[in-house]
């Protein structure tokens, strides 16, 4: 199964990669579907084999993450406690994703600890980049403000 390919499972024991193939289910979208919405409950998480989805949050303004490389990782928040969606994910084109439920995810953790911390560290690697990322962005937009005037 193509997860063999993807960066978040690189180096990861072959017995805990058989589990994991196991509880991996593809699923196509057509354009336009969405995959799911800010604050759902967080069941699944999601990677992306084919096509382009727009991950949108929103909390007055909004910000688009846009994914479209083999391997995205997006619906994290069915890592985390809060158990519910942070974004909407919507299919820009059609796309093929692969969906791992969350209560899965959890018993291969608990039976391969060592591989779910591995696993979990490369997740974060994958939030630190879109922060990054998101910083940088605002930060190139206050630079081509203007000069505020103060009198």
């Amino acid at each position: 199964m193509i997860i063999k390919e993807i960066d978040l499972f690189k180096g990861i024991d072959h017995e805990v990669m058989n589990a994991m193939a196991n509880i991996c289910s593809e699923k196509p979208y057509a354009e336009g579907a969405v995959i799911f919405e800010k604050d759902e409950e967080a069941d699944r998480l999601y990677i992306l084999v084919e096509g382009t989805v727009k991950l949108k949050i929103t909390n007055g303004g909004s910000i688009t993450y846009t994914l479209s490389d083999l391997g995205d990782i997006f619906g994290w928040s069915c890592m985390v406690e809060s158990g519910h969606y942070t974004a909407s994910v919507i299919c820009a084109t059609d796309s093929k994703v692969i969906e791992i439920k969350r209560e899965a995810l959890d018993k291969i953790f608990n039976l391969y600890p060592h591989a779910g911390i591995q696993i979990l560290k490369r997740l974060a690697g994958v939030f630190s980049k879109r922060i990054t990322n998101s910083y940088q962005d605002l930060l190139s937009a206050r630079r081509t403000e203007t000069t505020p005037s103060y009198g």
